[in-house]
Parts: structure tokens; sequence; C-alpha cells
């Protein structure tokens, strides 16, 4: 009998995340496990459901979070799981304790980690029913309780981890190092191929010569873009056909938006919204600029690196974690869009160490991003938790074997 899977999802799932189950739901192999959706609210942008797997929607209240739980529950109890993904914290949270020895949490955003880091140990009913108590004082999506970590690690709700920053600030937030582990998500290379195939700038109302540049979606204040913005700007006086793509909606995206009209440049950026997916736009751009000013979601960099297209970025963490400079990439200092600009016209003056970059950084995706490898460790983590056995055993960093 096929393992019943099944994947909680909030209407607040991070693109990342949200992209990640959408390879999952094509990929585990359907002899071995059954999957279906359950979801809180209306479906992510980013979140695709093949044909053939069942989605059942849960109503996700705006009022009294706490409410919830009850349909959730309701429906777990009916659908009766051996395995549970939770792709929000929310969604976790609210899954209640009778679920939690089965379910395991996947955080792909940094900043998600001190909400995600309050989950309660496995069986921890009572806290639960305080994080929760917590999130209806507040009346926000944010919980107010304390963290409930005990000593033992076996207690505690297993995380997944996209990459080792997500890690590194949970356990910062006092998660047990133990209740932790790196999946690095998959990169579809038949996907990245069929773009370049189907997808072209005319296609995209882009002019068919010039340097076009692209930048990670959702936009934040941390994650820069508005840096990248000015940099294209500068960058003008020097290649006039330069653009830049701005994808995803967000307020940052808004803030970018009304930069552009006070500038009159409205001819120079392309804003697609979320029409298109990474492999489409990585299809056509020059170079992803990953301008972030601190800890940023981070998936747009694998397909990059795998799409062969070159990236520059920021000189923080979460981008070192991927990138050293002038080995598979290019740094400068965050904050800075002048320095930002040299850096980008220095890059592409260099067109030696550019190649070489590119070829590094390809071949680091195909040995760690692969989509096989990351269906693999899923596996595990599935058939750890439909057998009972402790979520993450034999959980292995691509990266590190790498």
């Amino acid at each position: 009998m096929s393992i019943r899977l099944v994947h909680l999802v909030d209407e607040n799932t991070r693109e990342d995340a949200a992209r990640l189950c959408t390879l999952l739901l094509r990929k585990l192999p359907t002899d071995e496990v059954s999957q279906r959706v359950i979801m809180m609210g209306t479906r992510p942008a980013d979140l695709v459901v093949p044909e053939g797997v069942a989605v059942r929607q849960v109503a996700r209240p705006r009022i009294w979070p706490f409410l919830w739980a009850l349909p959730l529950q309701r429906q777990l109890r009916s659908d009766r799981p051996d395995a549970i993904l939770a792709w929000h914290y929310a969604a976790g949270a609210a899954a209640g304790p009778e679920w939690v020895r089965a379910l395991a949490a996947v955080v792909s955003d940094p900043d998600d980690a001190r909400e995600t880091s309050r989950w309660a140990r496995a069986g921890g009913g009572g806290v639960l029913a305080e994080a929760l108590a917590g999130m209806t004082q507040s009346g926000s999506d944010a919980f107010t309780g304390r963290s409930a970590f005990g000593s033992d690690a076996s207690d505690v709700t297993p995380f997944i981890c996209l990459n080792g920053t997500v890690r590194r600030r949970l356990v910062e937030a006092g998660v047990p190092m133990e209740s932790t582990a790196v999946i690095r998500p998959g990169v579809d290379f038949a996907e990245i191929r069929r773009a370049r195939e189907s997808m072209n700038r005319e296609r995209l109302g882009l002019p068919a010569t010039g340097r076009v540049f692209l930048v990670p979606s959702p936009a934040s204040r941390t994650g820069g873009q508005y840096y990248a913005a000015w940099a294209t700007a500068i960058l003008q006086h020097i290649w006039p056909d330069t653009r830049l793509i701005v994808p995803g909606l967000s307020r940052e995206q808004r803030r970018i938006a009304r930069l552009i009209e006070s500038i009159g440049a409205g001819g120079v950026y392309f804003l697609p919204g979320e029409r298109h997916s990474p492999a489409e736009l990585l299809a056509v751009a020059d170079a992803l600029i990953v301008p972030a000013l601190g800890d940023v979601p981070t998936g747009w960099i694998p397909w990059a690196m795998a799409a062969g297209v070159p990236i520059i970025g920021s000189a923080v963490p979460c981008v070192t974690e991927f990138i050293a400079d002038r080995r598979n990439g290019f740094l400068c200092a965050p904050g800075e869009p002048h320095t930002l600009a040299v850096r980008i016209r220095t890059a592409f003056e260099s067109p030696e160490a550019m190649a070489t970059c590119v070829q590094t950084a390809r071949h680091e995706a195909y040995e760690t991003f692969r989509t096989e490898q990351c269906v693999q460790e899923f596996l595990k983590v599935i058939r750890n938790l439909a057998a009972c056995r402790p979520a993450l055993a034999g959980v292995q960093d691509a990266a590190i074997d790498a």
C-alpha cells in the first residue's frame, strides 16, 4: 500500500516553498506515494497542482486565527495521512498535536525562523494551544507565545531547511540542531531547456538586442531590488539598451514602480508580475542581480546557476553560501547602487572570467541541485514519518557531499 502524503499549504506560503512543493507533486513516485493537498485559504501563485492530485480547500479566517485548526483537523481525520509536509508555519501549527508526530515542516525563508521556532514539541498540545491563543490575542499571523523547546530533540518538530542560512537562523532561535536538516531544492534542468526553446525577448515585449538584467522575486526592502533599479539607471548612461526585469508582486515592487514613474524611464524596466516562471525569465536574461542587504530567500540562485546565467550579488551570508567572488559569480558590498553598477560593468567587461564563473556554477548546480537528489532526500523523510522513525534520519545535505 502506498504512503498517504498530505501537503499542508497556507496562502502565505513563500515562493520558494511553493515551487518546491510543485516539484514534489510532479516528481514523487506515484507507485510509492499517494499525494493530496490541503489548501488553507487561496492558492499561492507559484503552486501548480498536477491533474489527478486531490485538493481540499480549508477556510482561513482573517479574524480569530485559531479557528483554522478546527476545519483543518477535521479534514486530516478524514484523510488519515501517513505523513504530512507543512509548507508554512501557520499550517503546521494548526494541524494540532494529534498529527505532530507524522509532520515535518519545510522552511525556505530565514525571515520565518523566529515564528517557526515557536512550534511546540511533538505531543505538546498545551503549547500549541498557547501559541494559537497568542495569535488570537495579537490578531495577527505572528505567534506571541514563548519558545517551547525542551532538551530532548526527539520531541521537537523536524524542520527541513532549504539552505544553510535558514538552518543557522532556526538554531539561533532555539531549535536543536538535531531537529533540523538541509535538503537543497531541486532544479528541473528539463524545464530550463524547454524555456530556452520556447521563450524569447520579443514574446515578453523586450528588445531583441541589449543587456537584460533580472532580479529575484518577491521584491523586498531586504532583497535590495530597489538598488538594482538605481544601478540600472546608472548603467543606462553607458549602455543605453540596458533593461531590468522585476518580477513578482509585493509592496516593494510597487515602490520600485513608483521610482520608475518618477524618473520617467518606463521603457527601461519590465514588471511582469507573476506571469512567468524563473526558468522562463532566466531564458532571456544576461545576468541575475541579487542585491540583498541581509537574509532573503535564495531559490532563484540555483536556477540561475543551472541555466548558465551569470550571478552578480551582494556579499551577504545568504548569497555567499552559494556564490564566491570570481569563482562562480561576482560579489560587491551591499546597499550601494553605484558600487553595484560598477561591479556589473566590470563583470561584463571580463568575458573570460564570466565564462569561467558560469561553467563552474553550472557544474555545481548539477552536483548539488538535481531534482533526483532532492526527491530522494524528501522520500527519506516521508518514509521515516510513515514508519514512525525519526523523520530526519539519513537525510544528507547535497552541498556537503558535493
